[in-house]
């Protein structure tokens, strides 16, 4: 009888235990709009210079452990966090830093970077205006440039606002080794080498849709139903959206305006699954120039070593596509071709479709893109 008892008390004991995972964890989860689902959020505030949080829609009758995935995507943030990282070293890492600062020779990688590597030069030929690619990893010796200026000591800043020297004509005209066809990858040996002198790279301008699109894989393998948000100027949609009864979800693009705290938006999308939807724009990480007045952005064009700025550029341009990496690069190309240019880019490229708001308020958008706006702010 007391083993009958023992047995039936552990069974209890290990039911309970069992249940503790298809609660909520009160930490992260409060209740969504539809009975029984979860709404499970956690944000992290240091990986890729931003704010990103992942937002899980869980059936409550199914069984989880919030914090385990957590974890996994926190992982898999920090790995890439520290591979993008072109101003620090990390112990046993061989990252963007290790690689600029080794400069004149070859650097062993790991096969993630290696493949991120891959990844984005083999897709960035292929966005190119004349000889000129949009979007180059190899122009961070001029990206340098404009970051020293805004880095200036002799900067100030009145609410929020900085106002710097611009940098000397000299430097912005001077010539730079940025071709990125002389990055030099070796597949079997898992290695990356420069082929001219004073050649580094920079992949911030991809790297936030890159990491989500691995973050994404990883959720999408576990079937859950997300929105993971980098920023505000990336995000990824994925699984069938159980906190809505039409398995929509439903994202606000907030008006661009050099005043931070102006949060109003302009228009509300209607996502399905597997989307991505990322934002370039002029309206942030900007000085004002101390001798001129003028505003520059850090969108850099690589066709006049400036930041990008010609009246035809829109204040920012969002796009949506599926893979998150490519998203990345379609915005930073898309913003600098300006909106005519851009417009006839995204309507001949399959997949792709892109809403512009321009520097007098209006909006413009890509015959497709009507297909996801729920509603326009008048």
């Amino acid at each position: 009888m007391k083993k009958i008892l023992i047995i039936l008390f552990l069974l209890m004991t290990s039911l309970s235990v069992i249940g503790c995972t298809v609660e909520p964890n009160l930490d992260y989860c409060i209740e969504g709009q539809v009975k029984d689902v979860y709404k499970c959020t956690k944000t992290w505030s240091t990986m890729f210079d931003t704010t990103v949080s992942l937002t899980l829609y869980l059936d409550k009758t199914e069984r989880y452990d919030v914090e385990v995935v957590f974890e996994a995507v926190e992982a898999l943030l920090l790995e890439y966090h520290q591979y993008f990282d072109k101003y620090n070293e990390y112990a046993g890492v061989n990252n963007v830093y290790t690689i600029n600062e080794n400069n004149d020779k070859e650097t062993v990688i790991d096969q993630a970077l290696f493949d991120a590597l891959k990844y984005v030069l083999t897709n960035e030929r292929s966005i190119k205006i004349g000889n000129t690619a949009l979007f180059n990893i190899a122009l961070n010796p001029v990206l340098k440039v404009w970051h020293d200026a805004r880095e200036n000591p002799a900067c100030t800043s009145v609410f929020g606002q900085d106002t710097c020297p611009t940098p000397d004509s000299s430097l912005i005209e001077a010539s730079y080794n940025i071709n990125p066809d002389d990055i030099i990858l070796n597949e079997t040996a898992l290695t990356i080498a420069f082929a001219k002198p004073n050649m580094s790279i920079d992949l911030g301008g991809f790297g936030k849709g890159y990491a989500s699109e691995i973050v994404t894989d990883y959720l999408d393998s576990k079937g859950y139903s997300y929105i993971l948000n980098a920023g505000n100027s990336n995000v990824k949609a994925g699984g069938i959206n159980p906190n809505n009864e039409d398995g929509f979800y439903y994202i606000v693009l907030l008006e661009p305006t050099f005043e931070s705290y102006n949060s109003d938006y302009y228009v509300t999308l209607k996502i399905p699954e597997e989307i991505s939807i990322v934002t370039s724009g002029n309206y942030q990480r900007y000085f004002i120039g101390s001798d001129d007045g003028l505003y520059y952005n850090h969108i850099i064009d690589p066709r006049t070593n400036m930041p990008s700025g010609d009246l035809e550029n829109a204040t920012a341009v969002s796009v949506l596509f599926e893979d998150g990496g490519m998203a990345d690069i379609y915005s930073t190309a898309v913003y600098l071709m300006g909106y005519t240019e851009g417009l006839a880019f995204v309507e001949a490229t399959e997949g792709l479709e892109a809403i512009w708001y321009l520097p007098d308020g209006s909006v413009e958008y890509s015959s497709g893109f009507n297909t996801y706006i729920y509603q326009l702010s008048e």
